[in-house]
């Protein structure tokens, strides 16, 4: 019996039954409390691309007995922001320097797991033409406001920003003497991006991070603000601090393609990943004298493929151009889907699936087929056909948007008009149109609505509103052009109070025609829409012309049925040319390519 029980014990010391211990490790049969990670809050500070030295994790086993020792067998992994600023090859974490933040590190050995945080913090530095090596040593680590402390104009004070969006031309103001630095500081989270500039001959005052540095800071930011100051030196003054701006980033991707009016040039732009290009760079001339080639009052089909438009000048030639078709950029004329004066038109919407082809023509609305150009027969209700203006499609397809009941003589210029929708059914069937927006209540001066855009579920309207549906007017001459003032608003589909966007506006009457991004991302909509407000300053910007300039509103999705004003302080559209007039953006997908 010695022998028997002797030989029972043998087996269980050699780890034949349930592993309840370190498996070969001393201890016996101690079990696994804890891991503890090594190093703990670990800091790698990356300062222009040195210091990046990887870090090396060791798990840390604490057992029943006591006793600690090292786990062979633990597996490491990073958590979600630990993989946004780094990787691990096996137990060895290396930084990105793409962005910065602290994540954890993640260690988990027989179903026990510990970690520890890891911080990456990443500097970076830019010093501009004629900036002396030695400037950031001249510069003291803080500043403090004086008589020469710029002032931040661009970008605006508490904006909100897609992360997909490019990066801001950072624009200020100020008094300095020639050879006066000054010092831009850009910080999301741990993520530091700076430049020194100098004030000498052809200085703009601004200065824009490039693609890496913009790439850093959005993706270091986290829910926290990118918050920009520009502060000033001279030998005699020390550094003086300007207002610090802070800039909101959405989680978003927000991309696309947008289609606007160059009205300097007289021709149309369109904005995209590649940059801004001739949307086409040669559209048929007109017959009359060859060498117009106007295409405006454009519309763009929902998936991105076909764009709308008149040729030449208002009420003439429609035309169909199909985006994929690359003849439509090589071709010389380039082709449209319809042969030219097949129909007349002013504005114009398609359908969802673009079978369709809602025209304003004179004051009267049609439908045809795009393709074609041919009148298409409806049923239902007729079609208003004398007093119409601006049409707009629902993406779901079941409504068309309008101003009706207009007072000009075309569909351009008018000073009244009512925001009415028309509901759509199979088989090219229109419903009566029903009245959101009555031009004969409200405020007086918002009688002329113009411009309805849907949201891209369908449920919410947004339109422009003022003394008349245009923005400004000529009178014979530039100098005596007439500038309208006009808000924007935005209505159920259903109608309800109109909620005026001042905060797209900062508050004032200077913003027209807008148009919804087809993009439901980050918890917004997202409206563009042209202004004549300043955008920076006068020497990279536009401040004191009027230019109009195409901006960018958040529509916060969670405010919206709440009431209030969901719109946020815009951002300027980049890519566009802040020297040209530019207008009429309309926000589609990419085309797709045959």
């Amino acid at each position: 019996m010695t022998r028997v029980f002797a030989l029972v014990l043998l087996v269980a010391a050699a780890g034949c039954g349930p592993n309840t211990g370190r498996g070969n490790g001393p201890g016996g049969n101690a079990t696994l409390m804890s891991i503890e990670v090594q190093p703990a809050d670990a800091t790698i500070a990356i300062d222009n691309g040195n210091g990046n030295a990887p870090i090396a994790y060791t798990a840390i086993g604490h057992f029943s007995d006591g006793k600690m020792q090292p786990l062979a067998d633990a597996v490491f992994a990073l958590d979600d922001v630990g993989q946004r600023i780094g990787a691990l090859a096996g137990t060895t974490f290396s930084a990105s320097g793409g962005a910065a933040g602290t994540g954890h590190v993640i260690a988990t050995s027989q179903g026990k797991s510990g970690m520890t945080g890891v911080t990456v913090t990443v500097h970076t530095i830019t010093l501009g033409t004629g900036v002396p090596p030695d400037a950031p040593g001249k510069l003291p680590p803080t500043a403090t406001p004086g008589a020469l402390s710029p002032v931040v104009v661009y970008p605006l004070d508490g904006a909100v920003m897609p992360q997909s969006v490019a990066a801001p031309d950072v624009q200020f103001e100020g008094t300095a003497q020639m050879g006066d630095l000054f010092h831009v500081k850009l910080v999301a989270g741990g993520a530091t991006v700076e430049a020194i500039v100098a004030n000498a001959t052809g200085f703009t005052w601004d200065w824009m991070p490039g693609p890496a540095d913009w790439s850093l800071l959005t993706a270091s930011a986290g829910a926290q603000p990118i918050t920009v100051t520009v502060d000033h030196w001279d030998a005699q003054s020390g550094l003086e601090g300007s207002n610090p701006v802070k800039v909101n980033l959405a989680a978003a991707d927000v991309r696309g393609a947008i289609y606007y009016w160059d009205l300097s040039e007289g021709k149309m732009q369109r904005i995209d990943d590649t940059g801004r290009n001739l949307a086409i760079p040669n559209p048929p001339p007109s017959p009359s004298d060859g060498t117009n080639h106007c295409v405006a009052c454009h519309t763009i089909s929902h998936d991105g493929r076909y764009l709308a438009g008149e040729l030449w000048g208002g009420g003439l030639s429609g035309a169909v151009f199909d985006l994929s078709n690359p003849n439509v950029i090589m071709g010389n004329p380039a082709p449209t889907m319809a042969p030219v004066n097949t129909y007349n038109s002013l504005f114009s919407t398609f359908n969802p699936d673009a079978t369709r082809l809602l025209i304003n023509d004179g004051l009267s609305l049609k439908l045809i087929d795009p393709k074609t150009g041919m009148a298409v027969p409806t049923t239902g209700t007729p079609l208003p056909a004398d007093k119409a203006a601006h049409p707009a499609w629902s993406p779901d397809g079941s409504l068309i948007a309008f101003v009706n009941n207009t007072d000009g003589t075309w569909a351009v210029d008018y000073t009244t008009g009512d925001l009415q929708v028309i509901p759509v059914g199979p088989g090219d069937m229109f419903g009566a149109p029903q009245t959101l927006v009555a031009s004969s209540t409200g405020d007086p001066a918002f009688k002329a609505p113009s411009w309805p855009t849907f949201t891209p579920d369908s449920m919410w309207i947004g339109y422009g509103a003022g003394t008349n549906s245009r923005g400004r007017n000529s009178v014979g001459m530039p100098a005596m052009e007439v500038v309208y003032p006009g808000s924007l608003f935005l209505v159920g589909r259903a109608g309800g109070t109109p909620v005026r966007l001042d905060n797209a506006c900062s508050g004032q009457r200077n913003c027209y025609l807008p148009s919804f991004s087809p993009y439901d991302s980050g918890g917004y909509f997202w409206l563009v829409f042209y202004s004549v407000r300043d955008y920076g300053n006068a020497q990279a910007g536009t401040k004191g012309t009027q230019r109009r300039q195409m901006w960018v509103t958040a529509i916060d999705k969670s405010k919206l049925a709440a009431g209030g004003d969901p719109s946020s302080t815009p951002y300027w559209l980049p890519l566009q040319d802040p020297k040209t007039e530019n207008m009429s953006a309309y926000w589609a997908a990419p085309p797709p390519l045959q």
